[in-house]
């Protein structure tokens, strides 16, 4: 599984919590810089690794513990480490383009079949809610390489789009545009 690749045994520079085990190796909670031990729930090596990334959300952590099924730690996972993995194992190896937006509400289906219609698959999509500014936040990740008509679409129907990656055609003609402009202005 995953587990094995990401476990770290040695405390990473900068973490501010890292698991520690008692004198017979059992998890005995995480450790702040100061030494205080702290409870956190440990992940063990049959969970996945969403439910790490749930321990961390929750409990608001930079790491999580790994323990066996007898509560033996094996190590620590760090957040910076885990969505490193997640990202490289998950979608960003797909050829395509993301693309991030803004809405007061969350990506409707109505906007996928849009997508669907200028010949784009989103192949992955994930959606986070700010209560301080009443907007959800999106990431698409579609399957094909220029993003432009994507977010052309996406603007039309009302969705504040924070950037893309690759650049697409759009930016290629923001800069022909500039050039263009540039161009008449020293005539």
């Amino acid at each position: 599984m995953f587990w094995e690749e990401l476990l770290q045994t040695e405390r990473p520079e900068g973490q501010r919590y890292w698991p520690v085990a008692d004198a017979d190796g059992r998890y005995a909670g995480m450790a702040g810089r100061d030494g205080v031990c702290v409870a956190q729930q440990p992940c063990t090596t049959e969970q996945h690794a969403l439910e790490a990334l749930k321990v961390l959300a929750e409990t608001h952590f930079d790491s999580v513990a790994v323990v066996d099924l007898d509560g033996y730690l094996l190590g620590g996972l760090s957040a910076d480490r885990l969505t490193a993995w997640m990202g490289a194992q998950w979608c960003f190896q797909l050829p395509g383009s993301s693309v991030w937006l803004q809405s007061a509400q969350s990506m409707m289906s109505s906007w996928i079949q849009a997508l669907e219609e200028e010949g784009y698959r989103v192949v992955a999509l994930a959606t986070d809610f700010d209560p301080s500014a009443t907007l959800f936040g999106t990431w698409i990740r579609l399957d094909q390489p220029d993003p432009t008509a994507a977010v052309e679409t996406l603007e039309r129907l009302g969705a504040t789009v924070l950037g893309s990656y690759p650049p697409g055609r759009r930016h290629n003609d923001a800069q022909d545009n500039l050039d263009h402009l540039i161009h008449y202005l020293n005539l």
